[in-house]
């Protein structure tokens, strides 16, 4: 597939894809299939990849455009917005992966002075430029500022030189497919001359030679033959044969066994050697793994460090650390003793609030976290509406996009409709020239032609007579030179001699002879010893002085390592003490909760036991009460079937009155919501003409504006045109100060072509006209 026919692909599918209603992955592989298989076209896996890329820098591929439409709306097509938006993805975000030779031949695929100033609008690193001014801004609200900064911009800069060589190169090859087009429009209606045709070689009809004849293959037989069948087939079996095989076998067992129980030589016993290197080596293993304890959990006792003191040596690095980090401590103590004389009073109340403040932090903090999990219950919340609102403007943007696109669709027609108008008024006056102008420009550019030839044969015969007199001049005067030199040249020898106690008179600075030199190299020499020596000196006493400093710092270390062992040793002793009387406090106070949590649950048993005692008390009484009203059972029957029949009859009373009054209630809200739905249709009716009114007002003012939209648009585009026109006349201008000669043979075959004709029309007017007579 072509470079142009990909980009073209690449515009269709970006605009077929929706991602409202299908993933990016699934829309293309329902329309390019498996991209990521080792046999994938790769003309397929460069459009996914293309693709992909413009997807995901969408914000920032519309944030440039934005802009490019702005500052160009003049000379750029709104229908060319998906292809300036590829083209920018390749040459900006997949430059590096692409290559600049390829990103060139994409470009050369395209219209070349759409993309010049493509490429010039987009690689301009100055500070005005609008990359560096408006893009840069809105690109900084999408992505990060280093991003923008190393990347987007970083690849504008690097890029920079190649860019514009580009846009140069497309910038010219659009002037010349101008200039085609000036001089296919000039070249209307003149008549091309016939050409002869060029020879075609025809191949000569040479006698081709007779195929060579193959002999036919001889003929191999494959027939077997076969002698008489053998007769010794049938003189044994196999029974026979295995008898006489084991018998054979046995024959050779017992002559080997009796070869060697007949043997008059002493065997060997191999196993009865008088050698003790075994016996030995048994006892040495067995006292070995006597010595081996590995059952014990350690072989050697632990050596107890308490009773002697470790031997550390330290380097000169350890030692002024370890004393840096004293005289740092020194410091803070002078500091705290300075602010007691000075202020007169203890840090020990700041810093027992100081804990109780992180004590109430900790605290403040858990609330915190608390607060933030509710926060982050009414942020979900608040993301899920946002989710709606987000969904409820997408489609309001699509609906709109769908009204911009059906305007977008009536400007291409009335765009349409002009140009096919300007089409036929261009064709019109075109018919009208083709008749007179060729051939008055024939006759034109005919009689030019004669008289710049004649001018220019009598320039050139001038210019002839003239180069031969300079010759002959300059020869001339060269044979003159040369006589002159020849006759004042002398070479005269010369013999230096050199001496080692002057100078060379040359003036300069710092001159002097050969021996000068060598006295002052020495001295030089001499000097730079002795500095040496002194250097020297001065690093061995140093070095003695700092080994004394060491040897003080080593010392007063030592000290102080001692009293720091002592009041550890103590401060240990004291926290230990501490740690046993905390352990003391929390187990009286663990038990003393155990002894009040006991007493409560016995209270609560105590309390539930009594509960489960008086229900039972409670139940026997009832019992007993049943046990008492039995004799009176039949009495009180009766009188609960009467009062049953009783309460029967007055419950189908009231659910009569019931139904009745639900009956009632229910024809009158019946009527009521038939008058309401009514009352509601005619209102919904009303709404219904009052809306279609206001629709109708909005449709006829939306018309207005569209027709003043449209009427602002085709002006704009005939500004546009009118603009290009005049860019083309201008090239053209350029076109013809950079090549007149060009220009003026073009005029003349013009107007030898207008001469052409004339005549020609003139002719066949006269030939009607004496037919007529």
């Amino acid at each position: 597939m072509k470079r142009k026919q990909l980009i073209k692909t690449c515009e269709e599918l970006f605009t077929e894809f929706n991602p409202i209603i299908q993933t990016f992955d699934s829309f293309i592989h329902d329309t390019l299939g498996d991209c990521d298989s080792p046999e994938a076209p790769p003309d397929n896996i460069f459009i996914k990849q293309c693709l992909f890329s413009v997807v995901r820098y969408e914000r920032g591929l519309k944030s440039f455009l934005k802009h490019f439409f702005f500052d160009n709306a003049a000379s750029v097509l709104r229908t060319d917005y998906t292809m300036y938006m590829i083209m920018l993805t390749l040459g900006l975000f997949r430059i590096e992966e692409l290559g600049m030779e390829e990103f060139t031949k994409f470009c050369h695929a395209q219209d070349p002075t759409k993309m010049s100033q493509f490429l010039q609008y987009t690689f301009d690193d100055a500070d005005d430029s609008p990359v560096q001014a408006a893009i840069k801004a809105d690109w900084c609200k999408d992505y990060d500022v280093k991003y923008v900064e190393d990347t987007l911009i970083g690849t504008i800069t690097s890029f920079m030189g190649d860019m514009n060589s580009l846009a140069a190169s497309l910038e010219a090859k659009a002037l010349g497919l101008v200039a085609a087009k000036e001089k296919a429009k000039e070249a209307a209606g003149i008549p091309q001359m016939a050409t002869k045709k060029l020879t075609v070689p025809v191949e000569p009809k040479i006698t081709k030679p007779r195929p060579r004849r193959v002999p036919e293959p001889m003929k191999i037989t494959n027939d077997v033959k076969v002698g008489p069948e053998p007769g010794y087939l049938y003189r044994t079996s196999l029974e026979e044969i295995n008898k006489e095989k084991e018998k054979k076998l046995l024959e050779v067992r017992e002559r080997t066994v009796r070869k060697y129980t007949e043997c008059k030589e002493q065997p060997f016993n191999f196993h009865e050697t008088r050698s003790n290197i075994e016996k030995v080596r048994q006892e040495v293993e067995q006292k070995r793994n006597s010595e081996l304890q590995f059952e014990s959990s350690h072989r050697k006792p632990l050596p107890d460090f308490t009773k002697r003191n470790a031997v550390v040596k330290l380097n000169a690095a350890a030692i002024l650390r370890e004393d840096a980090l004293f005289k740092k401590k020194q410091a803070e103590e002078a500091k705290l003793i300075q602010n007691y004389e000075e202020e007169l009073r203890d840090s020990t109340e700041f810093y027992r609030w100081r804990d109780d403040m992180e004590k109430h932090d900790d605290k403040m903090k858990l609330e915190q976290v608390k607060l933030k999990r509710m926060q982050a219950v009414q942020s979900s919340q608040n993301a899920r509406d946002a989710l709606d609102r987000q969904f409820n403007d997408n489609k309001a943007i699509a609906d709109i996009i769908k009204e911009e696109a059906e305007l977008m669709g009536n400007q291409r027609v009335l765009e349409e409709e002009a140009r096919v108008m300007v089409g036929r008024q261009l064709v019109q006056e075109v018919r009208e020239v083709e008749e007179k102008a060729p051939r008055k420009a024939e006759a034109k550019v005919f009689r030019d032609r004669q008289q710049v030839r004649k001018s220019q044969k009598e320039n050139l015969a001038a210019a002839w007579e003239k180069k031969v007199e300079e010759d002959l001049y300059e020869k001339e005067r060269k044979m003159d030179r040369i006589r002159q030199l020849r006759t004042h040249t002398v070479h005269k020898p010369e013999v230096k001699v050199f001496d080692p106690t002057t100078s060379a008179g040359l003036g300069l600075l710092n001159e002097m002879s050969l021996v000068e030199m060598e006295e002052r190299l020495e001295i030089n020499k001499n000097r730079e010893e002795t500095v040496v020596n002194e250097k020297r000196q001065a690093i061995v006493t140093n070095r003695a002085k700092k080994q004394e400093q060491l040897a003080q710092r080593i010392s007063n270390i030592q000290r102080i390592r001692e009293a720091a062992r002592d009041s550890n040793r103590s401060a240990r002793v004291q926290q230990k003490q501490k740690e046993t009387e905390d352990k003391i406090r929390e187990n009286e106070a663990l038990e003393r909760s155990q002894v009040i949590l006991s007493k409560k649950l016995m209270e609560e048993r105590e309390e539930r036991k009594q509960k489960m005692i008086d229900l039972l008390d409670e139940e026997e009484r009832r019992k007993k009460n049943q046990q008492f009203q039995g004799a009176a059972t039949h009495q009180v029957e009766e009188t609960h079937f009467d009062q049953l029949l009783l309460g029967n009859e007055r419950a189908a009373k009231m659910r009569q009155e019931k139904a009745q009054s639900a009956a009632f209630v229910y024809e009158k809200t019946k009527i009521t919501a038939r008058k309401v739905v009514e009352k509601e249709a005619k209102k919904k009716q009303r709404d219904k003409a009052v809306l279609y009114a206001q629709k109708d007002l909005e449709i006829l003012d939306k018309r207005q504006d569209l027709l003043v939209k449209n009427k602002a648009e085709v002006a704009q585009k005939k500004f546009a045109f009118s603009k290009s026109r005049m860019k083309e006349h201008e090239i053209k201008a350029k076109l013809i100060d950079r090549n007149p000669y060009a220009q003026t043979i073009n005029n003349m075959s013009l107007t030898l072509a207008k001469t052409a004709k004339e005549d020609a029309y003139k002719s066949k007017s006269n030939v009607v006209s004496m037919l007529t007579s």
